[in-house]
């Protein structure tokens, strides 16, 4: 069971947040940065008003855009699960894509040309697995409109408590 817990954007930017893993709830040996953008506020209301307001938007864009990373604390197991799932869907959906290419170029040789294809297509199959599955491994946050909070979703029970008592 996950739970949601708020803290201040201070002490998630600086790592001042109990040594407890916030995904399994065991002893954190470290800390996982992680991005997490601000709400565009009324700024997406821009969108409404068609190319215009897509230019004024796009000319605003640097002013209005903020990104925090925040540093989480995790374990070393879920860091190391977290890790693999993107390193496997970085080198998997690579290498997949270009044996979709090598396989136009290997068409004069079918067996090897089928071999390279097929290599391929699992290789995107598990690059796309992983791409669903890496979202779970880390947890959802967000910045509050004034900045000064993020609220943390899909975190441990016992990181919640340890937030608490802190």
């Amino acid at each position: 069971m996950t739970e949601a817990v708020r803290v201040r954007v201070g002490d998630a930017l600086a790592g001042r947040l109990p040594r407890v893993c916030c995904m399994t709830g065991a002893r954190a040996e470290g800390f996982a940065p992680i991005v997490v953008p601000k709400r565009l506020g009324v700024a997406w209301l821009l969108l409404l008003a068609g190319p215009v307001g897509v230019l004024v938007l796009a000319a605003i864009w640097p002013r209005v855009r903020v990104r925090y990373l925040v540093r989480l604390p995790m374990s070393a197991v879920a860091f190391a699960r977290m890790h693999a799932l993107q390193v496997r869907r970085l080198w998997c959906g690579w290498l997949g894509a270009l044996g979709v290419v090598a396989t136009f170029g290997l068409l004069w040789v079918p067996p090897i040309a089928l071999v390279v294809f097929v290599a391929s297509v699992v290789a995107i199959v598990v690059a796309v697995q992983a791409h669903l599955v890496l979202p779970w491994t880390f947890p959802s946050a967000v910045v509050d409109a004034t900045g000064r909070w993020v609220t943390l979703r899909g975190v441990h029970p016992a990181f919640v408590a340890a937030v608490a008592s802190s």
